[in-house]
């Protein structure tokens, strides 16, 4: 990974490099920010950048032996450390290099892979997903071997708020006493829950959230998406490809074609058709059903403006326009601003563990109720 690859933060990679070229890096950085913006993709980008035969000013070269390890995970002088689900398997205790070639294989095809995403590959939606002390341990007792090849040794850790308490009290000492020409690199959406001395002892390089322009040129760019749905998708993604990401998962063509079947249903008032559509959105993840609700006010505000003749503002795909031409000499600001209101109400409920159902059906019976006022 290097950093041209990265999607903005220019002010994160110019610290960076300042900090590297007056020989002030630290030994343990903690990259933070929103969830998905690229901390681990920056945490490659560094450790890639120390490690180059041939660096420029701004970059690594991409191209020499070190680079071309890291880029396929597979660097002997790098040790990452996972959250993952603990268990013990025929009396032995599962760890990060027990799950590593499942994370090789997505990470190093999407550097912006999501955890949500992880979490789901190893089967844990509904289990907490943890680094305990175990790892730690495991981690210090190859850490203050002689390096193979590398200039600095490189540990990454993500999600580092997710390491327990023992763990936590483990890792402290390991940061108080690092080995020689070791990096640290740990990623963090919540410092908050770090413990107050692993924070004291961290470098801090802050990443925020991208532009809809940025997110949206990495869905065309790197996901292959057309220009409209990307831009549909970059808009509620909150600054974050790691959202962006998950919304692709979920399959953002089969809610397009829900919304539109469940809006026919309250509009009709067929309770048997608005049941058959809520009972296709609570079969799926709670992520899914979030996503739902997103989309659904995104395209509710876009029938306004078909209703008001500013078309060209609205995203929609061909499929959907003639849908939207229909549906919006049904509607008026008053109407649209109600019906909004109303998701915007159940997409908190629902976010805040709500029953999906109640929550869902309540909803289409108010959008009939004021479709028909």
């Amino acid at each position: 990974m290097k950093f041209s690859d990265i999607i903005g933060q220019a002010e994160a990679k110019q610290k960076i490099l300042d900090s590297i070229h007056n020989d002030r890096l630290a030994h343990a950085l903690l990259l933070t920010g929103p969830e998905g913006v690229g901390q681990m993709a920056m945490a490659h980008a560094i450790a890639q950048y120390v490690n180059c035969h041939n660096p420029s000013e701004t970059d690594s070269c991409g191209k020499c032996p070190s680079c071309l390890k890291i880029q396929k995970g597979v660097h002997p002088d790098f040790k990452y450390v996972l959250p993952i689900i603990s268990k013990t398997t025929g009396g032995k205790r599962q760890l990060t290099a027990d799950f590593f070639d499942g994370f090789r294989e997505h990470f190093f095809q999407d550097p912006y892979y999501p955890f949500g995403s992880w979490q789901a590959h190893l089967g844990g939606d509904n289990k907490q997903l943890f680094i305990s002390v175990h790892e730690i341990r495991e981690l210090k007792k190859g850490i203050y071997l002689k390096s193979f090849e590398a200039n600095y040794k490189v540990v990454i850790i993500w999600n580092a708020e997710r390491i327990n308490v023992e763990g936590a009290n483990a890792f402290l000492k390991l940061l108080e006493e690092p080995p020689e020409r070791t990096l640290i690199l740990m990623t963090c959406s919540d410092p908050g829950k770090l413990l107050t001395t692993i924070n004291s002892r961290c470098q801090r390089i802050q990443m925020g959230r991208l532009s809809p322009m940025e997110v949206q040129h990495y869905l065309v760019q790197y996901k292959g998406m057309e220009a409209v749905s990307a831009q549909e998708i970059a808009s509620i993604a909150e600054g974050s490809i790691g959202n962006a990401s998950e919304y692709l998962n979920d399959h953002q063509s089969a809610i397009r074609e829900i919304y539109t079947e469940w809006l026919r249903a309250a509009f009709v008032g067929d309770f048997q058709k608005i049941q058959a559509q809520v009972e296709r959105i609570i079969k799926e993840s709670k992520e899914f059903q979030k996503l739902f609700l997103k989309i659904s006010i995104k395209k509710m505000r876009d029938s306004l403006l078909f209703h008001l003749g500013t078309t060209k503002l609205a995203l929609v795909t061909r499929e959907e326009r003639a849908f939207q031409e229909k549906f919006a000499t049904y509607v008026d600001l008053d109407k649209v601003d109600r019906i909004t209101a109303e998701m915007e109400s159940s997409l908190r409920k629902i976010s805040g563990n709500a029953q999906a159902k109640m929550v869902l059906t309540a909803l289409s019976l108010r959008t009939h109720s004021i479709l028909r006022s």
